[in-house]
């Protein structure tokens, strides 16, 4: 490997890195600036499939991460405050959710980055200057920490966005983009996989959205990578289950059942599906953040009909242990 390639694959890396450290911080703002409340809200608003729906979208967007969201309904199921049916909804609703920072990126705003930041460190700063030190002064300060992730996470995709561009004429790319084109199965197994190590899909897509804003990597290969990271962010899920009870190992399961489907099924209809993508506009970046938008919103759409037979098969797959007497 030439010194300038070495050169990029590091600057990408250190990039990737500040977008992941973005990202927890936001998470952890966010989080903490609602935990108070997001149990409760989520605890009342799941009474019919549309409403879990729409909580899990909502709750997505407020901690922006999906796999919170999740692991809050594991454990509302785990403490009896939620049935296993409910969280179905809501996990369809996460998977919607989690499309909002991809979207953000692909409007070009990371230049903003700096901007955003800033205004995170006067809330920060605000919040230290109050004398009183109630519930409002610790969401604030919460908040603060996450407008300043929020900020990072930009100046990350900035950082990987800039980094990548030589890759665009290195012939290594030329391969594996031929190689994705013939094979997009091999884009979907490396999404799953990377998303598994990263831990973020959010991450892994905005690597993938770099790439292919760079002309490093085309739709279709980028595409089959978004619906692998769909895959490879149920792990967070499966690790949490470890010692759960039956529905929490459900509400894990459920994860992974949905969002293997989805990906199977869509990638049985990859090239017309980026075919219709390509004729909605040209700009390569805003293709693949509508290929992560759509795939999301289409697949839980049409799940959530059938959330009942959904149930119905975890239940048959995971039925509750017999009591011992």
């Amino acid at each position: 490997m030439s010194y300038s390639m070495l050169k990029t694959a590091v600057m990408i890396l250190v990039g990737l890195c500040v977008f992941i450290v973005g990202l927890l911080t936001m998470r952890h703002g966010l989080t903490q600036a609602t935990s108070s409340k997001m149990e409760r809200v989520i605890s009342r608003l799941v009474k019919t499939p549309l409403r879990g729906l729409l909580t899990g979208m909502i709750a997505t967007l407020f901690t922006q991460s999906s796999a919170a969201v999740t692991i809050i309904s594991m454990g509302l199921v785990a403490a009896n405050t939620l049935q296993f049916t409910d969280t179905i909804g809501i996990i369809l609703g996460t998977n919607i959710g989690s499309t909002f920072t991809i979207g953000l990126l692909s409007l070009n705003v990371a230049r903003f980055g700096p901007y955003v930041i800033l205004a995170g460190v006067v809330l920060y700063f605000i919040s230290m200057a109050q004398k009183k030190a109630d519930i409002s002064r610790s969401q604030l300060h919460h908040l603060g920490i996450g407008v300043i992730g929020f900020g990072t996470l930009f100046v990350g995709f900035h950082l990987m966005t800039t980094a990548a561009s030589p890759l665009v004429a290195a012939p290594i790319f030329a391969h594996w983009l031929l190689l994705a084109k013939v094979h997009p199965i091999t884009g979907l197994l490396a999404g799953t996989a990377i998303t598994a190590i990263i831990g973020s899909s959010s991450a892994t897509t905005a690597l993938t959205l770099t790439l292919a804003k760079t002309g490093a990597l085309s739709l279709l290969g980028a595409t089959a990578i978004v619906f692998g990271n769909n895959i490879g962010t149920c792990t967070t899920a499966l690790l949490a289950s470890i010692g759960g009870v039956r529905p929490v190992k459900r509400v894990a399961a459920t994860h992974v059942l949905l969002n293997v489907t989805g990906a199977a099924l869509f990638m049985l209809f990859l090239h017309p599906f980026t075919a219709a993508i390509e004729q909605l506009t040209n700009d390569i970046g805003a293709q693949v953040a509508l290929a992560h938008i759509l795939f999301n919103i289409i697949s839980s759409l049409l799940a959530l009909p059938f959330i009942s037979q959904i149930a119905w098969v975890l239940e048959r797959i995971l039925p509750d242990r017999p009591v011992d007497l």
